[in-house]
């Protein structure tokens, strides 16, 4: 029998219907703040998210499908039962949130949960361990849009990953006393891990993991195409309204809160694109700036954990999830600061190969004379600039799927080093 859903409390209740009346009162008193407001986030969405993202989430569903999912996870098994307390199969959420960013992970996690082979405490475990920002966005809107400065974006990229694992590694290894995490694993679980134990060879094991897991699905390649667009697509807009609903939020509290320092506290809490925005026109040296927005993009913004909470649906009302991002911001923050010095050398006066210096020189221009301007007139003149001066659709495609094929080798290496060394020390 299904278990009911608790009923929010009464008090939760009043406060977001008095919010929701607050909200429509501010937006017909600011009608044309509001259009656009939600115009820079259409454009936001659709210059980058959407051709940055609808490629990883067809391919996901894709790969599951064909089964390729369940082959790599038996590689993956030693490494993340090792340092993440969790199923190899879930090897490739983590690859996936490396490179796609958070929102294809979290529809990879979905579609585990649809399977109903892994426990509770497991799915939110692998939600908080791969959440992570996409790298397009780190690389090219921020290091080179915001911050000019491709060394910069590769320091931030290489922070945030470091740093999101470490964060899963403590996040792992936090006890659960629920009684949901005490239950024992499921008997299909089970027959995989026993499988990956049994068979002497790892590779082997792995093909049939994957024959077996496309036996199972037994889709038509037409069918599953078309399926996988339709979901892909969705989630998208799901993700476009998100955006679009907290660009006008943080337009209006910017407008009413006025424009001192909680001009920047607005964005960098609730959406890792606008808070990346104003820190970057903080009057501040480069390497606060740098720090102060790796503990953005760890922190993930409200944006992304209403986006998280709201496919995944986890069992302790996002407990542990907001933990690992408040650790990930900590950790990245840190780390920013600590390897900015051994690096100055490198990041200091680099401009990116593909972009100008006049272009360079013509946006720092641009966001200095739109200084006193509003959160969300500011971030115009950027789409304007990162539009002109970012990679074409399918140049993103092709660099994502570079770096997706280097992490899953670099993982597939781990994997197979800490297999050998558990078997060594076995002996």
């Amino acid at each position: 029998m299904q278990k009911e859903a608790r009923p929010a409390p009464y008090w939760t209740t009043l406060l977001l219907g008095l919010g929701a009346i607050l909200l429509v009162m501010a937006i017909v008193a600011s009608p044309e703040e509001v259009f656009q407001a939600s115009t820079q986030g259409l454009k936001l969405w659709w210059s980058i998210i959407f051709p940055a993202m609808l490629p990883f989430l067809m391919l996901s569903e894709m790969l599951i499908a064909f089964g390729l999912v369940h082959g790599l996870g038996v590689l993956l098994e030693p490494f993340m039962r090792s340092w993440f307390r969790l199923p190899g199969r879930s090897g490739w959420v983590l690859a996936l949130g490396l490179t796609a960013g958070f929102p294809a992970a979290a529809e990879a996690v979905r579609q585990w949960a649809q399977q109903e082979d892994m426990t509770a405490l497991q799915l939110r475990r692998l939600t908080a361990i791969a959440h992570f920002c996409n790298p397009i966005t780190i690389l090219l809107v921020i290091g080179t849009g915001l911050l000019h400065n491709a060394a910069v974006g590769g320091l931030l990229l290489a922070v945030h990953w470091i740093s999101g694992l470490l964060a899963g590694w403590i996040t792992a290894r936090i006890p659960d006393s629920s009684k949901k995490s005490k239950k024992r694993e499921t008997p299909a679980a089970i027959r995989r891990a026993s499988v990956s134990r049994t068979t002497t060879s790892l590779i082997r094991s792995a093909w049939e993991a994957t024959r077996s897991a496309r036996e199972r699905d037994g889709r038509s390649f037409g069918k599953l195409l078309g399926e996988t667009v339709s979901h892909a697509v969705q989630m998208l807009m799901v993700t476009g309204g998100f955006i679009i609903f907290f660009s006008v939020l943080i337009r209006l509290l910017t407008l009413y809160s006025g424009q001192g320092t909680l001009s920047m506290v607005w964005p960098a809490w609730m959406e890792i694109h606008l808070g990346s925005y104003e820190i970057s026109r903080l009057p501040y040296d480069l390497r606060t700036q740098a720090a102060l927005i790796s503990a953005v993009l760890g922190w993930g913004g409200l944006c992304g954990w209403l986006q998280i909470t709201a496919v995944t649906k986890p069992s302790d009302k996002g407990i542990t999830f907001t933990l690992s991002r408040v650790l990930h911001g900590i950790i990245a923050f840190g780390l920013t600061l600590a390897a900015w010095t051994p690096l100055s050398h490198i990041v200091s006066n680099t401009i990116p190969a593909y972009v100008s210096r006049s272009s360079v020189s013509s946006f720092a221009e641009s966001v200095n004379d739109s200084g006193s301007q509003s959160v969300m007139a500011g971030a115009s003149s950027l789409l304007t600039q990162i539009v002109g001066t970012s990679m074409y659709p399918w140049q993103l495609t092709v660099l994502s799927v570079v770096l997706l094929s280097t992490i899953i080798l670099a993982l597939l290496a781990v994997s197979f080093m800490t297999s050998w060394w558990s078997h060594r020390d076995s002996r």
